[in-house]
């Protein structure tokens, strides 16, 4: 007799691993493509490691890395959404870290239910490993709701529109994924779920990999994550709106206020927020309002900072940021240096 939940984790497997294939392909920004190839692993690892015979019927150091896997799963989907939302992310060892000791946790919660080959698994907790358990569980919670604020972190600030609607899908799935899960947990606590509920959950990670593979073939990668070089700017007409942008901030000089939001922009120019989202990000190439800001508030500073005086906080303060430590980042991302060796290098 055929084994339909089987049969369908290893159709769902099979798409995903096809999705890390081609992140791991060669392309631009190298760090997302690992976080999100990751994060297809690790439902791989998720996948088996919902049927504990089949762990055991592996091989034993294959076993550890598909538990490695799943046990990291949460951690992985926390850095993908933040590598596929952040054009500027990059692994930095805080990162590792915090993987690393989730991964230590995971295995020590669960490893304990891996008996030695031959085995058979445990249906109840080893002594001991209770407490890991349920230590495990809520850093998997506390992980997936960081993915979670990852998703909503930037939404009004990101001006690419494909970009803009998987945030929107993400955060809706996220959602409903967490209040289902509670409440069928609310409601079978103690109970035999039986099969169909596992296969019900295995169809719809297959039917969401099934669907991005679809997307794939019609559009890139790059395309549906905003994972490409920013759009080179348009050469077109002159456009009121745009005129009128440029006037306001080269002449008005709007980007001094300080927590200047793209709506009150919008309003100041009597545009609409959808409107002058496309008329920053396809007319002049930027991908996010904040980073619009910094390019006018730096440019300022950069050539302040050589003609004047003015202490460094000042400046800074002059054009639109609202204390020294922003400023200081946002220089030394731009120009490779803080502003007081720009300073003094330039004079």
């Amino acid at each position: 007799m055929i084994d339909t939940d089987l049969l369908l984790r290893g159709a769902t497997a099979g798409v995903l691993l096809l999705h890390a294939l081609v992140l791991a392909l060669p392309g631009p920004r190298p760090a997302a493509r690992a976080a999100l190839g990751g994060w297809a692993l690790s439902l791989v690892g998720y996948l088996a490691g919902q049927r504990p015979e089949l762990l055991l019927a592996m091989p034993r150091a294959l076993a550890l890395v598909l538990l490695a896997l799943a046990v990291t799963g949460a951690g992985w989907f926390w850095l993908a959404m933040r590598a596929a939302f952040d054009d500027g992310f990059a692994w930095r060892p805080a990162f590792v870290a915090a993987l690393a000791a989730l991964l230590a946790l995971g295995l020590a919660a669960n490893v304990p239910y891996l008996p030695p080959p031959g085995g058979t698994a445990f249906v109840t907790p080893p002594p001991g490993a209770a407490p890991l358990v349920v230590l495990h569980d809520a850093a998997l919670m506390a992980f997936a709701l960081a993915a979670l604020a990852e998703v909503l972190r930037g939404w009004r600030a990101d001006l690419v529109e494909t970009r803009r609607a998987a945030r929107r899908w993400v955060a809706l799935a996220i959602a409903v994924y967490g209040v289902a899960t509670l409440a069928v947990e609310l409601a079978l606590r103690g109970r035999d779920v039986g099969p169909l509920l596992p296969a019900l959950h295995v169809a719809a990670i297959g039917a969401i990999a099934l669907a991005l593979a679809v997307l794939l073939v019609r559009r890139s990668l790059d395309d549906l994550l905003g994972l490409h070089a920013p759009p080179a700017p348009r050469a077109a007409p002159p456009d009121p709106a745009l005129q009128k942008l440029e006037r306001a901030m080269a002449e008005a000089r709007l980007y001094r206020r300080d927590g200047l939001t793209l709506a009150a922009l919008a309003g100041e120019l009597g545009l609409g927020e959808a409107a002058l989202r496309t008329l920053i990000n396809q007319r002049l190439g930027f991908r996010n309002f904040n980073d619009f800001l910094h390019h006018h508030r730096l440019n300022e500073a950069q050539a302040r900072l050589v003609a004047e005086d003015l202490p460094i906080l000042s400046i800074a303060l002059d054009c639109g940021y609202g204390s020294i430590g922003p400023f200081n980042r946002a220089f030394k991302a731009r120009f490779g240096m803080t502003p007081s060796a720009w300073r003094a290098k330039a004079r």
